[in-house]
């Protein structure tokens, strides 16, 4: 039931995004031909007015074709025809969408929270009294090594203390209401008395759970999500991360629906959020075949506008965006490879 579930969350992920680029189109008078989800040969739909609503054979992706997105034409309602802001409200609408729906989720789950995580220092173990590399109780964190801290939990505290590698850490709190930074502040991951597993010796203080707080904290898990997300291509560009370590929709599916069933539906649904957000993310990227790519192509284009050159040539830019997709597809086939391996060996 929950790799169904799963299934269908990633199903409803792909609609999300295309539907942003299909009301994007609209809203500007762009003509769309078809809206369909996967990709190949056409399998079944309908068509409603001007545009094809389908499925098609491929189950990964989807597509809302527009009039003159990818060749020239001479609809106005094309495409390309339309003004530099239009084109880019459509590429920007289906991360946008995709981005609205992480959030959505992450407000309603916080609707069920009875208190609150808070950044405020509540404590220390018992061995170091009451001070842990300079930090003393009642300190508010707002800073870890350069990184804000968004979302207060303990183990987004704890992560950002753990990437560094480092015993010492430059650490920023709120102090008798004044900002004070501890440079190479000595906090070591190690055992303390009365614990079965290693930590930074930080207790952190829960708050009640109000309306507002509900909100501010479900906005810092959102704003928490894209660091994550930066921090993890930061590390696969310096080779501290590998691309075998990257999962695709197989090896997601099996995390997702392994949370649902062992830790709890809650854990579920914060993982779509965090996988809408991640789509929305990594959908902005320059890269060539996806729409922050076509985005770059579309700034690109407007600054060799100001040197005298009216437009890129779509063909070659069409080039290159095929590239991209090949590119990626061989990738899909990669990551989907290395996930049906690690489920086999369990």
């Amino acid at each position: 039931m929950y790799i169904v579930l799963a299934i269908l969350i990633f199903g409803l992920l792909i609609i999300v995004h295309e539907m942003g680029h299909f009301l994007a189109a609209k809203a500007v008078g762009v003509r769309v031909n078809a809206f369909s989800i996967g990709l190949g040969p056409r399998l079944f739909g309908k068509k409603i007015g001007e545009t094809d609503f389908c499925v098609c054979a491929l189950p990964v992706g989807g597509a809302c074709v527009m009039e003159g997105e990818d060749e020239e034409s001479d609809d106005s309602r094309a495409f390309g025809n339309k003004p530099a802001w239009a084109r880019f409200l459509i590429l920007a609408a289906g991360s946008a969408m995709n981005f609205l729906m992480g959030a959505v989720i992450l407000v309603i789950l916080s609707m069920g929270m009875k208190t609150l995580p808070s950044a405020v220092i509540s404590g220390f173990p018992e061995e170091l009294g009451d001070t842990n590399g300079g930090l003393l109780v009642g300190d508010r964190i707002v800073r870890i090594d350069g990184e804000n801290v968004y979302e207060q939990s303990a183990s987004k505290i704890a992560y950002l203390l753990s990437r560094s590698g480092s015993d010492t850490h430059d650490v920023t709190v709120i102090r008798d209401g004044k900002r004070v930074t501890l440079e190479d502040a000595p906090l070591p991951r190690r055992q303390f008395a009365g614990s079965d597993r290693e930590s930074f010796g930080i207790t952190l203080s829960l708050e009640e759970a109000t309306f507002g707080g509900k909100l501010r904290y479900a906005a810092a898990e959102t704003a928490e999500y894209v660091r994550l997300i930066r921090l993890s291509l930061m590390d696969l560009i310096t080779g501290h991360a590998k691309v075998t370590d990257l999962s695709g929709p197989v090896g997601i599916t099996a995390v997702m629906s392994s949370a649902a069933k062992n830790v709890g539906i809650d854990v579920f649904f914060d993982l779509a959020a965090f996988i809408a957000i991640n789509l929305a993310v990594m959908n902005l990227l320059p890269l060539p075949a996806l729409d922050g790519g076509r985005i770059f192509f579309l700034v690109v284009g407007l600054v060799l506008r100001l040197f005298g050159v009216r437009h890129i040539d779509s063909k070659y830019e069409n080039y290159i965006h095929l590239g991209g997709l090949v590119l990626f597809l061989g990738l899909m086939v990669f990551v989907t490879f290395n996930d049906i391996v690690r489920l086999i060996r369990g």
